[in-house]
Parts: structure tokens; C-alpha cells; sequence
């Protein structure tokens, strides 16, 4: 009798250990697949952003009058501000070109964090931007309090995808001595480079 309570309690455990075991066992047996679709609630990394924005943007000879990123996210507003810095002697159609560009690439980083966000294009700048009101300006580097040096400063209401145009009355600031000395040993720099790599 004892011996037959003792094989009845072993094969009781051996079912109930086997339950156990099968409840987290994944079917198949492989790695899991990464997730693509849309997840709810996903919250931006906006340290990232800025770091991909400034590597994209800053010491970049495509944007050659690119000095600093900048912004700063309302979450509960729903908005954004989005301030470029920019050398002086930078034009009007230049500072437009980089605020295009950077709006159009805040909104693909976004959206590599967010499948949600659909990417830019020719003639949108994406989701993040249909769900954000954005406020851009683009101005030389020292000139906050002096507005009348700023090259674009515009409101661009979520979801309207409105041009970036040039503001109004915008003054080009010139260059100093010290910002053409710079640019010339920058270019200089460049020019060595390339000769360098080309003798190789």
C-alpha cells in the first residue's frame, strides 16, 4: 500500500513538473522574430535624435553653414521648436535648404524609432509632423537677441506640410576676419586631404 501512495505522488509530480515545463517552451523552438508592427505608446528617444541629427548636419561639407542643432518638445502642446545655428554670411536660400532638410530628417529618425510615423517625402514632411506643430528658425550663431539677423523664423501647423520660405526682411550677416581665416584653413584642410588620398 505505501509503496503504491509513494508511485502514485511520483507520477502526480511528473505530470504537474511537465505542465509546468510545457507553459514556456515557444513553440518551434527558434529565436523570436523582431516585432514591425505598430506598437502603441512608444515613447521617442530624443537623445538619440539629437545625436543623429547633429552627425547628419554638423561638420558635414554638404551643410557647410551648420553650426548647432537645437530643440525643444512639448509633449502635452503637441509641438515643437526646432532653432538651427548657422555661420555668418549664411544666405536666405541656404538657411531654407538646411531648415528643409533637418525638419525632413527629424521626422525619418522619428520614424525609425516609431513605425507609426511614415516618412517624408517630396511632398510631405511625415507623420511625426502630422501630429506636431513646428516652429523653425534658422539663425547665425550670437544673434538670439537680434532678430533682424535671423533667416527663417516660421510657424508650420501640424499636418499642413507648408513650404519654408525665407523671412521677410531677413539681413545677411557678414562675415569677420576671423570667420574668413577660418574657412580657408577648413578649406585648405580639405584641399591637402583629398590631394593626399589621391597620391595613394
Amino acid at each position: 500500500m505505501m509503496r503504491n501512495k509513494v508511485l502514485m505522488i511520483c507520477a502526480v509530480s511528473a505530470m504537474l513538473l511537465t505542465g509546468c515545463t510545457q507553459s514556456h517552451i515557444l513553440a518551434g523552438g527558434g529565436p523570436a522574430e523582431p516585432v514591425f508592427e505598430t506598437q502603441q505608446g512608444i515613447v521617442l528617444d530624443w537623445t538619440q535624435i539629437g545625436n543623429d541629427m547633429d552627425e547628419e548636419f554638423v561638420d558635414n561639407k554638404d551643410y557647410p553653414m551648420a553650426l548647432s542643432v537645437n530643440y525643444s518638445v512639448d509633449q502635452e502642446k503637441k509641438s515643437i521648436d526646432l532653432t538651427l545655428i548657422v555661420k555668418a554670411g549664411t544666405t536666405p536660400e541656404e538657411a531654407v535648404t538646411f531648415g528643409d532638410a533637418a525638419v525632413r530628417y527629424l521626422n525619418d529618425v522619428a520614424a525609425d524609432q516609431d513605425f507609426s510615423y511614415e516618412r517624408s517625402s517630396e511632398t510631405s514632411y511625415g507623420g511625426f509632423f502630422k501630429n506636431y506643430d513646428l516652429h523653425l528658425i534658422v539663425m547665425p550663431d550670437y544673434t538670439m537677441k537680434e532678430q533682424q539677423y535671423w533667416l527663417v523664423d516660421m510657424d508650420i501647423p501640424k499636418g499642413s506640410d507648408e513650404k519654408i520660405v525665407p523671412k521677410e526682411g531677413a539681413v545677411v550677416m557678414e562675415t569677420t576676419a576671423a570667420d574668413d581665416t577660418e574657412e580657408a584653413d577648413e578649406t585648405e584642410t580639405e584641399t591637402e586631404a583629398e590631394q593626399t588620398q589621391a597620391s595613394k
